[in-house]
C-alpha cells in the first residue's frame, strides 16, 4: 500500500539518512499491530496544528512576551485573590500572552491527528493518550482514555479536595473562588510553574508508560519534565518508541521509528494502513 499525496514528505531515520515514507510507516504499523498495549504522548506540536501557538520555538508566545514568572504557583498561594485579578485582567488585554493563548484555544478545533487517535482508540489500537496540552481537544475529538498531565484550561480544581468543576465563560463571582463542596481554594486546573503535577495523574501516566509495548511520541519537544521522562521509562520497560515530529528531539536517539512530519498527516495515514491491514 502506497501513501498518495505526500510524496514531498521524506522521513529521516534516526541516523539522519533519508528514508522512504512508506518504509517508515510500515515499521510503525508493524509495531502498533504487534503491541498488546499502546500509549501516546502528545505535546504542543499537536495543538499547534490546530492553530494554538507554542510557548517555545519559532513564533512561540515567549519570544514576544517573555516567559511567565517561574514561581507563579507560589505567587498564587501567597495572594490567591490578587493572582486571580491579574489573571482575569491579562485575559482581557490584547497582546498579552495569556490573552493571545486564550483566544487561540477558544477558537481551536481538533485536527485530523486528534480524530485519528480517537478512532484508533475506538478500534482497539490505542489504549491511552498522555497529553501535555491543556486545550481539551483530544476529548472533543472523541478520545476517552486521556490523561491530562498538565491539566485542562476548561476546568477549575480545588486545592483541598481535588474536585474539578467546569470553569464556564463568566468570571468567578468572588475572588478567590472557593469549592462548593469543602470551601477550599479554587485555581485553574492547568498546572502552574512551580506546582507539582497532581499525584493521581502522574502515577497513572507512569503506570501507562511502564506497561505499554509501543508509545507514539506526537509533537513533543522531549524537554519538559516530568513528561519527557515517560518515553524513557517506556523504553526501559521494553516498549518501542515511534516519534512523529518535524524536528529532532532529545528523544529521537531512543526511537525505533522516526516519522519527520506533522502528526495530523502521519496519524491519518497510519490509521488508513491499520484499517487496511
Amino acid at each position: 500500500m502506497r501513501v498518495r499525496g505526500v510524496g514531498w514528505l521524506m522521513i529521516n531515520g534516526v541516523g539522519g539518512a533519508p528514508v522512504d515514507w512508506d518504509a517508515r510507516l510500515r515499521q510503525a504499523l508493524d509495531l502498533v499491530l504487534r503491541s498488546r498495549r499502546t500509549a501516546a504522548l502528545a505535546g504542543a506540536g499537536m495543538s499547534a496544528e490546530s492553530g494554538i501557538p507554542t510557548y517555545r520555538g519559532a513564533g512561540g508566545l515567549w519570544n514576544n512576551g517573555g516567559p511567565p514568572p517561574l514561581l507563579s504557583y507560589r505567587e498564587f498561594l501567597a495572594d490567591p485573590a490578587g493572582w486571580w485579578r491579574q489573571r482575569l485582567d491579562a485575559e482581557q488585554q490584547p497582546g498579552h500572552p495569556i490573552y493571545e493563548m486564550k483566544q487561540a484555544v477558544d477558537q481551536a478545533q481538533p485536527n485530523e491527528g486528534h480524530y485519528a487517535l480517537a478512532e484508533m482508540e475506538r478500534r482497539g489500537w490505542l489504549d491511552c493518550i498522555i497529553t501535555q496540552n491543556v486545550d481539551g481537544l483530544h476529548t472533543r475529538a472523541g478520545s476517552r482514555a486521556v490523561l491530562e498531565i498538565h491539566g485542562n484550561r476548561n476546568y477549575l480544581r480545588c486545592l483541598q479536595c481535588s474536585r474539578r468543576t467546569p470553569r464556564g465563560d463568566a468570571p468567578p463571582v468572588r475572588l478567590p473562588p472557593v469549592c462548593e463542596d469543602c470551601g477550599g481554594l479554587l485555581k485553574p486546573d492547568t498546572v502552574l510553574f512551580g506546582e507539582p503535577i497532581p499525584p493521581p495523574v502522574l502515577e497513572a501516566s507512569r503506570r501507562e508508560a511502564a506497561q505499554c509495548e509501543a508509545m507514539l511520541l506526537l509533537g513533543t519537544s522531549g524537554m519538559v519534565q516530568p513528561a519527557a521522562r515517560l518515553p524513557l521509562l517506556a523504553h526501559e520497560s521494553g516498549a518501542a518508541l515511534i516519534e512523529i515530529n518535524p524536528d529532532t528531539t532529545p528523544l529521537t536517539p531512543w526511537c525505533a521509528v522516526k516519522l519527520a512530519g506533522p502528526a495530523s498527516i502521519a496519524l491519518r495515514h497510519l490509521l488508513q494502513w491499520l484499517m487496511a491491514s
